[in-house]
């Protein structure tokens, strides 16, 4: 019989050693992988900078604030949460979202499947 399974509705193994069961130790939930593409003191104008986030489910980003930066998020896999300034925005592979300078901002992933994004900063002019 033909089927077709969608990742997003399949739960995670949870046995002792999976990587589910670290995620799910109370008092760390910032677990992500940074990748910087693009870092500013490589770029000609030195404002850009660039890369991607791996969030893994049940986490988030730590959160931060540059009052100097604008910042744009492309989501390329999964789903998840932004979180500016105390509103929250669901998000999903595909959607792009547009931080401008300063607010604090976070990205939570409260899914099963990682939550995989491509982001860059850009400084304001002088």
């Amino acid at each position: 019989m033909e089927k077709v399974v969608k990742l997003s509705d399949v739960q995670v193994e949870t046995g002792p050693s999976s990587f589910a069961a670290l995620l799910r130790q109370q008092g760390d939930e910032i677990r992500r992988d940074v990748f910087n593409l693009v870092l500013p003191q490589d770029t000609e104008g030195g404002v850009l900078h660039a890369g991607i986030t791996i969030l893994y489910p049940g986490c988030r980003t730590k959160g931060h604030t540059h009052p100097d930066r604008e910042e744009v998020y492309h989501f390329l896999r999964g789903r998840g949460i932004m979180g500016v300034d105390g509103r929250e925005y669901p998000v999903s592979a595909g959607d792009t979202f547009y931080v401008p300078f300063g607010p604090p901002h976070t990205t939570r992933n409260p899914y099963s499947e990682p939550l995989e994004f491509f982001w860059i900063t850009i400084q304001k002019k002088a």
